[in-house]
């Protein structure tokens, strides 16, 4: 019996030393992996968390937590505000000649206006001044180049009767100059340009081969895309060689003018069609064609009544 006692004595001594021997080697273990991590970690990923950790704000205390008063002294939190665009710096309105200096230089002529010019080469009144000068003098080459840059500098210039007229009576000139003026129109004077072009194909005073030019003009889609609607059904039905169409003649009713007119009421005017017999080149859309004369007829006389009196009309400018 107390051989079994001082066994059992001996194995509860030794339970606390074996407890005591795995406590250290978990120590040792858990020592272990600290300085492994330490000696494998991310330097990059240490020095961001350190400075999030400087930034990071202390938290805010709840509501609950704070007193009536507390709330009542809070400041209320100050909104935030997009940053103001930066403005952007208007362009200067461009220099412009008194009206003095251009009748001064009107008068010394052409070689003054060009100088001028030269002073204020954005003042469209100068230009304009200059290009009815150069072509008063018969200098049609300077002229045309000085309308091309009053056009492009001021595109309302284009219905500028005097420069009209001088581009009508270039285009019935010398051949190089007539080009140039049929260039002007197509390109440089807008809707306005498919207009005069029209004018030179259709006037009588005009030879065939500026008329051709022209003509060839108003069929590319450029100068298409400039013209107006009016000018196109007219065109369309020029070049019509049979009877129109009812969707032609719709489109003259819907959208031609005094120039559809014409060629509607010629197709409704009798012809020879036997040795006694006179009758309408085109029957079958006799009525349709009536029709269509007559809202162009009232539409006219409507945009006559609506013009201002002669008198009162606003001078070109």
């Amino acid at each position: 019996m107390s051989g079994s006692g001082s066994q059992v004595d001996e194995s509860g001594l030794n339970r606390p030393k074996a407890a005591a021997s795995l406590a250290v080697l978990g120590l040792l273990a858990a020592t272990g992996l600290v300085c492994g991590a330490v000696a494998l970690r991310n330097p990059a990923a240490v020095t961001a968390l350190e400075r999030g950790a400087g930034v990071t704000r202390r938290p805010a205390a709840p509501a609950a937590a704070m007193s009536s008063g507390d709330r009542a002294r809070a400041p209320d939190p100050e909104p935030t505000t997009a940053p103001a665009e930066p403005e952007v710096p208007s362009k200067a309105e461009p220099a412009r000649a008194q009206p003095a200096e251009i009748e001064s230089a009107q008068a010394a002529g052409s070689a003054a206006l060009g100088a001028l010019a030269q002073r204020y080469p954005e003042d469209a009144a100068v230009l304009r001044a200059l290009a009815l000068a150069q072509q008063r003098e018969k200098a049609v080459a300077a002229a045309l180049l000085t309308t091309k840059r009053l056009f492009e500098l001021a595109p309302e210039e284009a219905g500028n009767d005097e420069l009209r007229q001088f581009l009508l009576r270039t285009a019935n000139g010398v051949p190089d100059v007539a080009l140039t003026a049929l260039d002007l129109m197509a390109k440089h004077m807008g809707s306005r340009g498919p207009d005069l072009l029209y004018e030179v194909v259709t006037a009588p005073k005009f030879g065939d081969w500026i008329r051709d030019n022209a003509s060839r003009q108003l069929l590319e889609s450029s100068v298409r895309q400039l013209a107006t609607p009016a000018l196109l059904i007219a065109d369309d039905l020029r070049r019509t060689t049979e009877c129109p169409t009812k969707a032609l003649i719709a489109r003259a009713r819907d959208e031609g003018d005094v120039r559809s007119l014409h060629y509607i009421k010629s197709l409704l005017t009798p012809q020879r069609c036997g040795r006694f017999r006179r009758c309408l080149k085109c029957g079958p859309v006799t009525k349709e064609l009536r029709a269509a004369a007559s809202v162009i007829e009232k539409r006219k006389n409507e945009k006559a009544a609506a013009a201002p009196p002669a008198s009162s009309a606003a001078p070109s400018p």
